[in-house]
Formats: C-alpha cells, sequence, structure tokens
C-alpha cells in the first residue's frame, strides 16, 4: 500500500501557520493521524507527535496562546561572554513535559507510526533523526531510536533549540562520548530525507518560510537587522537544497513512469521493461515518491520576528489563519484525489 507522509520545517512561532494548514487539512483532505510517516525540524518536531495522535486541539492551544515567557528566559548579550546561549530554553522544557506526557507517548509508540525528528549533533556535525520506531541509519544521516517519554522530550527540545539564541541539549548527561544536540534547521529546514527514504510516495510538506527572501534595498544599520537578514538567507538556502533533492526524486520517477507505460504501450512485454529498469544503479532506486504537495506562505511571515524567537498570541493567532488561507490555495488547485490515494 502506497505510504504517505507528512512533513513540516522548522520556523519557531511561525509553526502557527503549519498548525493553521493542519487544521484545513484534517478537515477537508485527510485526519492527521492517518499518515504512514511523519517528519519535523525544530517547531515542526514539537507538532508532528501530537499531529501523530490526532492532538489538533491541543496543537492550536498550543500555536496561539503560547506567550514568550512560556518559552525562554530572555537573556542580554553579556550572556554570550559567559554562558553558552543567549536565552535559556527552561520555559520550553518545561512546556514539553506538561504536554508530551507518559500516556501520550505510549499512545505515539502503540500507533506504530513512523516519526523522525531532525536534529544535529555539534560534536560529529551528522544530521541525526530521533525516531520513535527502529530506522537504518544512512550515509547523510543516523537514526536514534527514543525508548522513553524523556527521550521524546529532549529529542523535542533538541530539535528546537537554535544554536546561540538556545543552548544545546546533551542526549545522555555524563555520558562519554559527549553529544550534544541542537536544531535541525542546520542541515535540514524542511525534513524530506527520512519521509523519501521510509518510502513515502506522496508527502505533504509545510514550510513556514516562503521559497523566495524579497529583495530589501534599504541600507542595513543595526546589528539585528544584519542578523535577520542573515538567517532569512540561511535558512533559504538549507531550504531550498532541501526541495531541490525531495524534487529530484519526484520528478524521476513520474518521468520513469511515463517511459514504462508508453514502452508497455507500444507492445513491449511488462517483464522485458521491468528487466531492462532494473538494470544499472537508479539515482531513485528505493524512492517511489511520486508526489510532493508543498504548502508555504507567499512571502516571510514577520509576525515571528527574527528566527521566529516572538511569541505573542495575538500574532500567533494571524499566522494560523494565513495557514488555513495557503492550505485552502494549495487543495483547492490540486484535487484532493489526486493527492491522497
Amino acid at each position: 500500500m502506497a505510504k504517505t507522509a507528512l512533513v513540516i520545517s522548522g520556523g519557531g512561532s511561525k509553526g502557527a501557520f503549519a498548525v493553521g494548514a493542519l487544521s484545513y487539512i484534517h478537515e477537508h483532505v485527510r485526519p492527521i493521524d492517518q499518515f504512514d510517516i511523519y517528519c519535523g525540524t525544530s517547531t515542526g518536531s514539537l507538532i508532528v507527535p501530537l499531529a501523530a495522535i490526532g492532538e489538533l486541539e491541543l496543537l492550536k492551544q498550543i500555536y496561539t496562546t503560547t506567550r514568550q515567557t512560556d518559552v525562554l528566559n530572555m537573556g542580554g548579550i553579556l550572556n554570550l561572554l559567559s554562558q553558552v546561549s543567549l536565552h535559556d530554553a527552561s520555559p520550553l522544557k518545561h512546556l514539553l513535559e506538561i504536554n508530551l506526557t507518559s500516556a501520550r507517548f505510549d499512545k505515539l509508540k502503540a500507533s506504530a507510526r513512523q516519526v523522525f525528528l531532525a536534529t544535529v549533533c555539534l560534536q560529529n556535525e551528522r544530521l541525526t533523526y530521533f525516531s520513535i520506531q527502529p530506522a537504518a541509519s544512512a550515509d547523510a544521516y543516523d537514526v536514534v531510536q527514543m525508548q522513553t517519554v524523556t527521550d521524546l522530550q529532549r529529542a523535542m527540545l533538541a530539535s528546537s533549540c537554535q544554536p546561540v539564541f538556545m543552548q544545546p541539549i546533551e542526549w545522555r548527561p555524563g555520558a562519554n562520548p559527549v553529544r550534544q544536540f541542537v536544531d535541525g534547521g542546520i542541515r535540514e529546514l524542511t525534513p524530506f530525507q527520512a519521509a523519501i527514504d521510509q518510502g513515502a510516495e506522496t508527502i505533504i510538506a509545510i514550510t513556514n518560510n516562503p521559497a523566495h527572501t524579497p529583495e530589501d534595498n534599504e541600507p542595513i544599520k543595526k546589528a539585528m537587522g544584519m542578523l535577520e537578514r542573515t538567517i532569512d538567507l540561511f535558512s533559504e538556502d538549507v531550504g531550498s537544497n532541501d526541495y531541490r533533492l525531495a524534487t529530484f526524486c519526484e520528478q524521476t520517477n513520474v518521468y520513469l513512469n511515463v517511459i514504462r507505460a508508453k514502452l508497455i504501450s507500444q507492445g513491449v512485454s511488462p517483464s522485458i521493461v521491468d528487466l531492462a529498469f532494473a538494470q544499472g544503479s537508479s539515482p531513485v532506486a528505493n524512492t517511489p515518491v511520486k508526489q510532493i504537495v508543498s504548502i508555504r506562505p507567499d512571502v516571510k511571515l514577520t509576525e515571528g520576528g527574527p528566527g521566529g524567537l516572538t511569541f505573542d498570541p495575538a500574532l500567533m493567532q494571524q499566522m494560523f489563519q494565513k495557514g488555513i488561507a495557503a492550505a485552502k490555495t494549495v487543495f483547492t488547485q490540486t484535487p484532493v484525489e489526486n493527492v491522497i490515494a
């Protein structure tokens, strides 16, 4: 049976856009707990475990009512001289402990849904997915299975902690060698790789940033403006690479299927076609993805602030509504029956 995947990017408070899109998907496309594979980076990693067990109302509450103090203890620039990060993410840790309970972890594990949370290890620089179900590592990434609710909470926190702004998370405190993990968006903003490698044929991807950062012809005169612009450019570059690989696999599979159908329609035996296609090394072997449906804002979500670190309920509600509108536009243009078989 063809597998489906839900993939959600990073973006901090801009995750409100993703939750808005999810609310539309749940009502008009497919229940959000009925995908086979769930992949998230940063704020996406906070969303997908709850989406996989159908906790849409809880997600709406979190992403429309959370305040700055619920996520970060804001620090000053002097913290960079004596601490590991500018801000302290202890409030976010507490928020996760409240909402990601043992009962929810057990339900997630029992669901048999494949859930992957993207992080980056500071010591070996590897993209690392933390997964609910067993999965193999690959040349491009490592996979670590989560065994307990504490593992899940720690992995979600690690995936969300932007380096410099928030502290890295030590996976097993005191272990040797030490392993500290940070925001997976350094390597993969929209985490397609695990979904493709796990055999997804249809992927719905929600990316909380536009495809291109618009021109800004005003001079940058302050350090914060420089930082914000740099984050935009970095995110666009990483995100473009994510989509480039995923789209290559999608387009190649579609092309090969057209060629296969054409040969068979011309009288070539299906067995001979299969034998011919089996020759050589296919660049998309074992990656059956045939359709990627992308939902993203047309313009930058300025409500989220630099790095998505502004948590204001009124502004998050605006981004939530933008997510609903974006999903509606996409699925109006792409008939539902062609999205989810």
